[in-house]
């Protein structure tokens, strides 16, 4: 992942690059003009110079020490000894050579009057135009230097109030009461931002609040109908005036309630849950928990036939005990309503593991039970229900919950307690 100093940064200092380089091309091509310009009109005063003093047929060689001129009049010949600095140059040449050392701009040019030799020694310009060369690339050098520093202030400048926004954001706790960010920006849209993120966190706590009040309503309602069936199933199963048929339809009626009252217990637990609320911890053996879960059950399953306790390390934990027994509870009465074999519970040193050998889950309940998806309204069964208090529950205690198997062969959960209740 790209930061946006770098790029801000970068994107800077290429800015910069292309500017000097196109400074520093403009610069070139306006001095090799300049020069290129001067020289020509020099040369063009000198020949005029010389058309108008020198007599049509009088051959004329001058030689000064940074310039060199021969005239050839029409219809002569050349000096049997050409100056080196003409020799092997064709007529009508225009440019530089070097001879000896020295640079020198030769014009040779065909007029009406004759053949103008021409050669300026602009050695001292060379050298000049070096030293300019030399100047310009320290320059370069210097205004590169100084974008690059600007480059990296500027991006600091830009980034660093947008890297303070991002780290406030970061550091807001997830909860039902989370802390607002500050909104006092220099800049007009962080300034928007901080206040559309504080207005969004608004929203999320009132959606919260309105979740969790309704939660906790609907559980209280509940409880009354719940209650009231129970009631009814009793005084039904006491009578005994039912047929076996009935007495046994009234039997799963009264496991449905039961496991109904159970849920409602839970999500009124779950909601009473208050921001910054201390947990009541209490210190808990394990092992005498997971029996009286077993005890609690034995009177609707056959829980000594079916079910296994191995205890290879004696787990002492502080945590909340209700919830850590409805957990319990849960799991244990799920595996045993929805199989009809033996089912293993193992107590590790900070491992809970229970094994049945049913047909395993289906994907909706797996994807469930590890959190892949939550339950909606009219999406799933009681079951559905009750994997995903499950999941609640272990997100309470932090008790992670993994699916090691679910095939055709039986299911196996592995709940690790967490290392700071164990004690």
């Amino acid at each position: 992942m790209k930061s946006i100093a770098r790029r801000i940064h970068r994107a800077i200092l290429l800015v910069s690059m292309a500017c000097v380089a196109v400074m520093v091309i403009m610069v070139l091509v306006v001095n090799e003009d300049l020069e290129h310009t001067m020289l020509q009109v020099e040369f063009e005063q000198e020949r005029d110079f010389i058309l108008e003093n020198r007599v049509g047929s009088e051959l004329f060689i001058w030689e000064g020490s940074s310039q060199l001129v021969v005239f050839v009049p029409q219809g002569s010949a050349p000096p049997v000894v050409m100056p080196a600095v003409f020799r092997g140059l064709p007529l009508n040449f225009s440019g530089e050579i070097e001879r000896a050392g020295k640079t020198y701009l030769v014009s040779i040019e065909a007029v009406p009057q004759g053949l103008i030799y021409l050669a300026k020694d602009i050695t001292h310009f060379e050298e000049r135009e070096a030293l300019f060369l030399i100047a310009l690339s320290v320059m370069v050098l210097l205004i590169m230097g100084m974008g690059l520093w600007m480059a990296f202030l500027s991006s600091r400048r830009i980034v660093n109030p947008l890297a303070r926004l991002a780290g406030q954001i970061s550091e807001v706790p997830v909860g039902a009461s989370m802390p607002r960010i500050s909104t006092v920006y220099q800049d007009s849209e962080l300034h928007t931002i901080a206040e559309s993120f504080n207005r969004f966190l608004d929203e999320l706590e009132s959606f919260v609040h309105r979740e969790q009040s309704l939660l906790s309503l609907a559980s209280h309602e509940l409880r009354t109908p719940v209650a009231v069936m129970s009631g009814a199933l009793d005084i039904l199963l006491m009578r005994k005036q039912l047929s076996a048929n009935d007495m046994a339809t009234v039997t799963r009626m009264r496991h449905a309630c039961d496991e109904m009252r159970g849920n409602v217990e839970i999500l009124l637990k779950l909601s009473r849950r208050q921001p910054g609320e201390r947990q009541v911890r209490e210190v808990i053996v394990l092992v005498e928990l997971l029996e009286e879960v077993l005890t609690d059950l034995n009177s609707t399953f056959k829980v000594a036939s079916r079910v296994s306790l191995r205890v290879v390390d004696q787990v002492l934990l502080r945590a909340e005990s209700g919830l850590v027994k409805m957990l319990l509870r849960n799991l244990i009465q799920n595996a045993l309503q929805h199989t009809q074999q033996e089912i293993d519970i193992t107590l590790r040193q900070g491992l809970i593991e229970i094994r049945d050998k049913g047909t395993g889950f289906s994907n909706e309940q797996k994807a469930i039970l590890t959190g892949e998806k939550t339950v909606m309204p009219g999406s799933s069964s009681l079951n559905g229900l009750g994997l995903y208090i499950v999941t609640l529950m272990c997100e309470r205690l932090k008790w992670p919950l993994d699916v090691a198997q679910t095939d055709a062969t039986g299911t196996v959960i592995h709940l690790d307690i967490s290392p700071d209740q164990i004690l």
